[in-house]
């Protein structure tokens, strides 16, 4: 019942899903290819090392993909890979947990749960979720902006923030999934 209608569940899961496909897909990947020859000269990747050095994050930077990666494991919950990736194209630091939920049978997420990501995603002030349709998961990122230049202070507490919000939401997300999945 509602406004779709008697037996409209389908339809109105086919929405959230086309909702959560197109609010929550990354558009970092696709931006990289866009203008590849609009690449800035900084080199930001000495600071990023030294910031999460100075956070304590052994961290494993790889200079010629932009990236560094370092684990983190959320208390009673699992181990996760966070990966810190400089764009020249598009002048972001990109912060991201690419594996963050994993959803049952690699599939989409419930209506549910799509909801429920949706409306984190308006709360959540710089952080986002967004869903990997060919992983089959959720992914947890934030950005940094490096179009003026790198503001260290807004690195450390964009990944002191991020971490935050996985701790805080992984444990209900999680239920969620897998009590929307039938496990």
């Amino acid at each position: 019942p509602g406004v779709l209608g008697p037996g409209s569940h389908a339809i109105r899961a086919g929405l959230v899903a086309a909702v959560v496909c197109a609010g929550l897909l990354p558009t970092w990947a696709t931006a990289q290819h866009k203008g590849a020859e609009e690449t800035i000269e900084a080199d930001y990747m000495p600071a990023v090392r030294q910031e999460l050095a100075r956070l304590d994050l052994h961290a494993i930077c790889d200079d010629a993909v932009r990236t560094c990666v370092f684990r983190r494991t959320i208390e009673n919950g699992p181990a996760f890979d966070v990966n810190v990736r400089i764009s020249p194209v598009t002048q972001t630091i990109y912060i991201y947990i690419e594996r963050f939920l994993e959803l049952p049978h690699g599939g989409e997420p419930s209506p549910e749960l799509a909801l429920r990501l949706l409306d984190l995603n308006r709360q959540m002030v710089t952080a986002k979720f967004e869903w990997d349709r060919v992983a089959g998961a959720i992914r947890l990122s934030t950005v940094v902006n490096t179009d003026s230049n790198l503001d260290r202070k807004a690195l450390r507490s964009q990944l002191q923030g991020l971490w935050a919000t996985a701790a805080k939401l992984w444990p209900e997300l999680h239920k969620l999934a897998m009590r929307t999945s039938g496990d």
